[in-house]
């Protein structure tokens, strides 16, 4: 529906003088009630953001980038202060009670709309979800179209973002941003960007879900079975993630993030040759998963280089 709504949106926006006609849309008061056709600006059912949700559902929510940061400007905080505030409140409405499955869904909304507040230049954002208990399962979608992460990652003169797929691999590795680089400006602060978001994200999802992630040309899929990650050719302006968290694996996921965030650091420390990377370095990366035995590889072969 996020995705749909946007496109739908897109096309109407480019081409005002266009007509636009739907049909046979009356009887799905389930789209209608989550915001779908208003979001596109077809007079049915809720406007974004208007039903109130529930711990079943979040419905189409939009968010404007602007207005969070004057927000936080206006409390004397840093927009990451008042991102969280959005999350928690997100979290709460697909889960009533705070425990475990609150915190892992507050910090993964957190991560993704910081990601597009500081990275994507957008005007605006989509977020939408929808929680399944008896399934044992929490579906997540958010979209922006803002420069993408090629576009993003490419003020990082150390990557060779040469194209989607690269962008892509890269924004999903710890310590690797557009903003947090060997020479530039050092960051301050509580919320300073250390491009862990997506890849602690997506590592949570992985334990026993799913992460879904396009930018560009490509998207990408990743999984806990065996084949663990996948490709495909898209064509989307902007950033577009779908994660679905298994629920009853939310304890096993809670004390994974401590785990998740020292491999992290790790790597940050260990092999800062790699997360400091020249652009032939960068490419030895680019099918491997994040395990230290191939980051040891890899850092083998930069040294083997010099």
């Amino acid at each position: 529906m996020l995705l749909v709504s946007s496109q739908i949106r897109r096309l109407t926006d480019k081409f005002p003088n266009s007509k636009t006609a739907c049909a046979n849309y009356r009887h799905m008061t389930y789209a209608g009630h989550m915001g779908f056709f208003q979001a596109f600006g077809l007079e049915f059912g809720k406007l974004p953001g208007e039903a109130k949700g529930s711990s079943r559902y979040l419905p189409l929510t939009i968010y404007d980038c602007e207005v969070l940061v004057r927000a936080a400007a206006e409390k004397g905080t840093e927009v990451g202060d008042e991102v969280e505030e959005v999350s928690k409140r997100l979290a709460r409405m697909l889960c009533s009670e705070e425990g475990a499955v609150y915190d892992t869904l507050a910090y993964s909304l957190r991560e993704l709309m910081r990601n597009v507040v500081e990275h994507s230049n957008a005007k605006q954002f989509g977020i939408c979800a929808q929680h399944w208990p008896s399934k044992n399962r929490v579906e997540v979608a958010i979209l922006d179209r803002g420069i993408g992460l090629q576009s993003s990652l490419r003020h990082n003169p150390h990557l060779d973002v040469s194209d989607d797929k690269r962008a892509v691999n890269y924004a999903l590795m710890p310590a690797v941003s557009g903003k947090a680089f060997k020479g530039a400006r050092k960051q301050r602060g509580h919320w300073a960007n250390s491009g862990f978001g997506l890849y602690m994200t997506s590592r949570i999802c992985r334990n026993g879900g799913t992460f879904f992630i396009a930018s560009g040309e490509t998207g990408m899929l990743l999984t806990h079975k065996s084949e663990g990650k996948r490709y495909f050719p898209c064509s989307f302006k902007g950033t577009a993630v779908r994660m679905v968290v298994r629920t009853d694996q939310i304890a096993e996921l809670k004390d994974a993030l401590e785990r998740y965030r020292n491999e992290g650091y790790a790597i940050q420390s260990k092999y800062k040759e790699i997360v400091h990377i020249d652009p032939s370095a960068a490419s030895l990366m680019l099918s491997e998963d994040f395990d230290l035995s191939v980051w040891e590889k890899i850092l083998l072969k930069i040294k083997g280089k010099k």
